[in-house]
């Protein structure tokens, strides 16, 4: 017959409640608030959550079986809604599952929260919450949710100190039986609150954090070319007055459209930019200010790019064709290469990019170049000839879409050797772009002595932006061109000073005037990025002009002397930790910039002292297991005295018979007092006092010898 598990042991201890507690909060409250859920769960989480901890530990003695049957229907239950939820889902994407399944986890949370009469119960509940502060973590796209975390982190970290002490005080001891006062009860015994628990709390969490810190600083950023979720959501569906037409609410009503992202006065927000409208004016200055309006997760930077222009009048940009293609579809869209960009070249990696857009601007989609899907929850997109992409309705704030670009694996090796690798240009894209207009003489012949001795469209490029580097000013001061002036001739000879858009445009101007097909491309710099998110976070004042030139067989590069980004070829993927400590720097001015660095270094040394001393305390406890009792000691000069004199320990005697014999043939009782102190010493467990060892070692000091040192 099978014997029956014993029932596990009631948790009578208050403390490690209230810590798993806490931690479950923490994580079911992050990961809601990273779900965009509604308020009804945030209701469940903030009241039922403790209601459902108070009655389990009321009712800890029961068993239960009618709340374990209602709680499985609740479970069974909850699961169904899952079921139902994800059915509805019409996306193709892993991440549509996510807010369904956070949900569903709460949910269990909530329900499991009435049944945890055992620590076997908290600690389910503990390893829960890791899976919903790792949802929320997955999903943040900012800080916010990082005190969330830090409760759930510091409270799972209690909760498993103060299950281990649980466990040790239900373990028999080899003394007195152990009564469980401390942390179990919320007290010594004494009156006094036990926080011996506090103490290994502390020291792991310190070593966790410089661990962390240590390996965040080193390890590579995570994720790879291919993502498994490709974010995607519209908050509001609002269609553009103009099918596949530009609007861009940030500059104000007159851009072509209205929403909440434009001014009260009607001139525009202060984040909009004046290059995403159908065309662009160098003589316009002002720049945006520093308004967060996207994040973009990726694994590498690139120039976000919204859309080109190709046909230059002296001072106005605009575009040629700008007649959208509609694509309509489900989620993902797939797009064919156009034939201004060229054939699709044969080495090329994958670039995965979502975009959370934190400000209303231009219906704009933007994307690495060459962006080849879309994941986005509108059913039409439209791609133009230049294969830039914008959106049917409105994009505001809070709307997220995934972009997958197929990069040509560019170096300054293979741009060089796309000039004599026998590749041509397509005749499109040298009709388009390639051909210089009306260009100033002076522009053309200060091109062509720059580039003289360029051996090739790269370093004819490289030494285009050489030139403007030394001979040019960046900054946003720049003067207003004379009304008639062509402005690419004002800035190179005259001001000799202006900002990206004068700059861009006399490469691109000077590029067409030796034959090389070359565009103005606007979009945003990839953006500062956050090491402990890990996005690119896009301000207004990223909005950028650059030049793009077309290499045969290799396609369209990003060139920019004032703000260089790397090739993808030559692109590489630092530690995930990497800026961190300026990325701090920059946000805290009054701290001076030693002290983050300081603070690390002084976290690495405590932690190296705290771990050499624990080192140090574990070689003296071996060395004191490895030493020979006081006991085992005085025995041996008992045993070498008896074969001193003829009358060794027999192995069947025990010590008090050894010692009986042994008085009673030197006539000396004091032995058998000796003999039973040893005893109690060596085998009772209960150690003896100073008083009783100075008697038994001036017992055998007077009548045996003295032991040899070892």
């Amino acid at each position: 017959m099978r014997r029956s598990r014993p029932k596990p042991r009631p948790e009578d201890g208050i403390a490690i409640r209230v810590v798993v507690l806490a931690a479950v909060m923490a994580s079911a409250w992050a990961a809601l608030d990273e779900t965009a859920t509604g308020t009804t769960l945030h209701v469940v989480v903030l009241a039922g959550l403790p209601l459902g901890f108070l009655f389990s530990y009321l009712t800890r003695q029961r068993t239960g079986w009618l709340l374990k049957t209602l709680l499985t229907v609740g479970l069974l239950l909850a699961f169904a809604q899952f079921l139902r939820a994800v059915g509805q889902l019409q996306g193709e994407s892993v991440s549509d599952v996510q807010t369904p399944l956070a949900e569903l986890f709460i949910w269990v949370q909530l329900l499991h929260a009435f049944d945890v009469p055992g620590r076997r119960d908290l600690m389910f509940s503990l390893t829960s919450s890791a899976v919903l502060a790792a949802i929320a973590g997955v999903l943040s796209v900012s800080l916010g949710v990082a005190p969330l975390l830090v409760v759930w982190a510091v409270a799972s970290i209690a909760g498993l100190a103060l299950a281990h002490r649980s466990a040790l005080a239900e373990l028999p001891g080899l003394t007195p039986p152990f009564t469980p006062t401390g942390s179990e009860t919320g007290g010594t015994g004494t009156g006094r609150p036990d926080l011996g628990w506090l103490r290994p709390v502390v020291a792991t969490i310190a070593i966790v954090v410089v661990l962390g810190a240590g390996l965040f600083m080193v390890v590579p950023t995570a994720g790879t070319a291919r993502a498994l979720a490709f974010p995607a959501s519209l908050p509001r569906l609002i269609a553009v007055p103009n099918a596949g037409g530009l609007v861009n609410p940030s500059l104000g009503p007159g851009s072509g459209g209205s929403d909440d992202g434009s001014s009260d006065d009607g001139r525009g927000t202060s984040f909009g930019y004046f290059g995403f409208a159908p065309t662009l004016d160098t003589s316009v200055r002002g720049r945006p200010d520093d308004t967060l309006v996207m994040r973009v997760r990726a694994t590498s930077p690139d120039f976000w790019r919204g859309q080109t222009f190709d046909s230059f009048d002296g001072r106005v940009w605009s575009r040629t064709d700008d007649d959208p293609k509609p694509i309509r579809s489900r989620s993902p869209f797939f797009f064919q290469r156009v034939p201004l960009d060229g054939p699709r070249p044969d080495d090329t990696s994958e670039l995965v990019q979502t975009y959370y857009l934190e400000q209303t601007g231009p219906n704009v989609l933007f994307a690495a170049n060459t962006p080849d899907q879309l994941y986005f929850t509108d059913r039409t997109v439209y791609q133009l000839p230049d294969g830039s992409l914008r959106a049917g309705v409105q994009l505001g704030r809070d709307a997220t879409y995934t972009v997958i670009s197929h990069r040509a694996d560019a170096t300054a090796e293979t741009l060089r050797a796309s000039a004599t690798d026998g590749a041509e240009t397509p005749a499109e894209i040298t009709a388009r772009y390639a051909q210089a207009g009306d260009v100033p003489p002076r522009v053309r012949d200060l091109a062509a002595r720059i580039t003289q001795n360029a051996a090739t469209p790269y370093d004819a490029v490289r030494a285009l932006e050489g030139w403007m580097a030394r001979n040019t000013r960046y900054t946003l001061d720049a003067p207003r061109p004379p009304r008639g002036a062509n402005a690419v001739e004002q800035f190179l000879f005259v001001d000799r000073e202006g900002f990206c858009e004068q700059i861009a445009t006399s490469l691109v101007v000077m590029l067409r005037s030796l034959g090389v097909p070359a565009r103005l491309a606007v979009g945003y710099l990839p953006g500062e990025r956050n090491p402990f998110t890990g996005l690119y976070e896009v301000r207004a004042d990223d909005a950028h002009a650059w030049a793009e030139v077309y290499f045969p067989g290799v396609g369209w590069q990003g060139f920019d002397p004032t703000a260089p980004v790397p090739l993808a070829g030559d692109s590489s993927r630092d530690a995930a930790g990497a800026g961190a400590l300026a990325y701090l720097s920059a946000r805290l001015p009054e701290v001076p910039a030693w002290l983050p660095a300081a603070a690390v270094t002084g976290l690495f040394v405590l932690a190296g002292v705290t771990v050499g001393r624990a080192l140090v305390r574990r070689r003296a406890r071996r060395r004191a297991a490895l030493a020979r009792p006081w006991g085992a000691i005085q025995l041996e000069r008992f045993e070498a005295f008896g074969a001193a004199r003829g009358r060794p320990r027999r192995p069947s005697e025990t010590v008090p018979e050894f010692a009986g014999a042994l008085a009673g043939a030197l006539a000396d009782p004091a032995l058998v007092r000796a003999a039973s102190i040893l005893e109690r010493e060596l085998y009772s467990g209960d150690p003896v006092t100073p008083d009783d060892r100075t008697t038994v070692e001036t017992t055998l000091t007077r009548t045996g010898p003295r032991p040899e040192p070892r």
